[in-house]
């Protein structure tokens, strides 16, 4: 049996953010792996004119081409690609979804842009070498590509109640981004969900220095029968 797995990453970001998961689950098991990085987002952030429907028809796409590759597919979305897997999970039907920090709601970028001390303190267990980038990555946020954000998140306003996969929701509990509170809420949205809370788990979860308790949990679910 081949399984296909799709990485999606999160607003302003790329697959970096979840390169960690990606690295470890390859070098473990022979499943067949996408990870688009959506127009605009990357190491090299050019995000001014590119929007959500350009972003989306990216995950689809990849979404698409591991689908005739594998016999299970299994959507994993980060922060605002949470969002687009869940937007994918009601048209496509994966056999599982896997939701880190899924940013369904209103969160502080905003805030973070104003106060860079609040992203230091949210990135605190995270990997040093990552900060500075991350850092940067926040100013390079306009009004036109954030307003491309929120209307997807407005799009999937009404989705999680619609999602009918196995899903598996982790959060950190130092998450100063998408507090966890949104996904508690959630999955008492998703028929068939689970939240794990990750303790003093930032947002960036994955290049954190608790990203193993994420690996154990993915890997987990992963083989998990319903």
């Amino acid at each position: 049996m081949k399984i296909g797995i799709l990485f999606l990453h999160g607003y302003t970001g790329g697959r970096y953010e979840l390169l960690p998961l990606i690295e470890y689950l390859s070098s473990r098991y022979e499943f067949i792996l996408e990870a688009p990085e959506y127009p605009g987002h990357g190491l090299n952030l050019l995000i001014k004119d590119t929007n959500e429907d350009m972003w989306y028809e990216r995950a689809q796409k990849s979404y698409e081409i591991l689908r005739e590759k594998s016999d299970v597919v299994i959507v994993i979305g980060f922060s605002m690609g949470g969002v687009i897997a869940g937007l994918l999970a009601k048209i496509e039907q994966p056999d599982k979804l896997i939701l880190i920090a899924p940013a369904y709601e209103n969160i502080n970028i905003q805030q973070l842009v104003k106060s860079p001390y609040r992203f230091i303190n949210n990135m605190r267990h995270a990997d040093l070498k990552i900060l500075e980038f991350m850092l940067l990555r926040t100013i390079k946020i306009n009004y036109k590509s954030f307003l491309a954000f929120k209307k997807l998140q407005q799009s999937a306003l009404y989705i999680p109640e619609q999602i009918d996969a196995m899903t598996l929701i982790i959060h950190g509990t130092i998450d100063g981004l998408v507090p966890i509170d949104k996904s508690r809420d959630l999955v008492s949205r998703i028929k068939n969900a689970r939240l794990v809370e990750i303790d003093r788990g930032p947002h960036e979860i994955c290049l954190s220095k608790v990203n193993y308790k994420v690996f154990y949990e993915v890997e987990k679910f992963i083989f998990k029968n319903k």
